[in-house]
């Protein structure tokens, strides 16, 4: 079994005892660079933009939403192909069977 333990520290001082905050810095269309900064090494940065080491902390974990319900996919109607609507079915009596066939046969 293998075990990963991972320990983000601030990549200036290097100092584990200390909660370390990844910042994402970018110059216009440059590449962007990723530092990991404690609050002591991140307050020239925070300056900067007016912020306190309290308003960049990590955020707070959002209230976990309920996965979606799936609804089953609507069964749609088969499309009718419109055809020559049949006649009705003649009614006929015995009398007029046995007629026709005694006709079929004579032929």
């Amino acid at each position: 079994m293998d075990l990963t333990i991972t320990v983000r520290v601030c990549d200036k001082c290097k100092r584990q005892d200390r909660p370390a905050t990844r910042y994402h810095l970018r110059v216009d269309e440059g590449e962007p660079a990723e530092r990991d900064l404690c609050d002591e090494d991140a307050a020239p940065l925070l300056d900067l933009f007016d912020l306190s080491p309290a308003e960049e902390s990590e955020p707070a974990p959002s209230e976990a939403k309920p996965p979606a319900q799936r609804r089953a996919a609507k069964k749609t109607a088969a499309k009718k192909t419109t055809s020559r609507r049949r006649g009705r079915t003649p009614v006929t009596t015995v009398e007029e069977i046995e007629a026709r066939k005694a006709a079929a046969a004579q032929e």
